[in-house]
């Protein structure tokens, strides 16, 4: 594995490229599936609406639980990641786990920027698969 962190600049720079990936996907995905629909006005809705239907899109079942302090954080639970349901518990395949939590990440983000939310977007994994994904929104002036 050291071959492949040597190749693409190491695992800070292969989390950054699956995140920015993933954010393209996210921002491609809600273009194409809202395109339809009226656009939400409330940020809850829109949360709700990835914690529905893209966790569906992309993994075939809804977010667990969703969690928010009403001051513009909010937690999404998925207790069975689709992506690390076949990942090993020993450590390096924890590491590469952490992979596939940042290109989620990144879809997040990307459906909320195109939802014309700015936020950040960052991943927790307790224990595999169960994670948990923060976003923070940034307040507007």
């Amino acid at each position: 594995s050291s071959g492949i962190n040597a190749e693409y600049g190491g695992t800070e720079q292969i989390q950054y490229n699956m995140e920015r990936i993933g954010y393209r996907v996210g921002f491609s995905l809600v273009e194409k599936a809202t395109k339809e629909e009226a656009r939400f006005k409330e940020n809850v809705e829109i949360v709700k609406y990835i914690c529905k239907d893209l966790w569906q899109m992309l993994f075939r079942k809804q977010a667990d639980n969703l969690k928010t302090n009403h001051t513009g954080t909010f937690v999404i639970q998925d207790n069975r990641f689709r992506f690390l349901t076949r990942v090993s518990q020993s450590k390096q395949y924890v590491d590469r786990g952490q992979l596939y939590l940042s290109y989620t990440c990144g879809v997040i983000r990307g459906a909320l920027t195109n939802f014309g939310i700015p936020c950040t977007v960052t991943s927790e994994l307790s224990v595999s698969p169960m994670c948990k994904f923060q976003i923070s929104i940034q307040a507007t002036s």
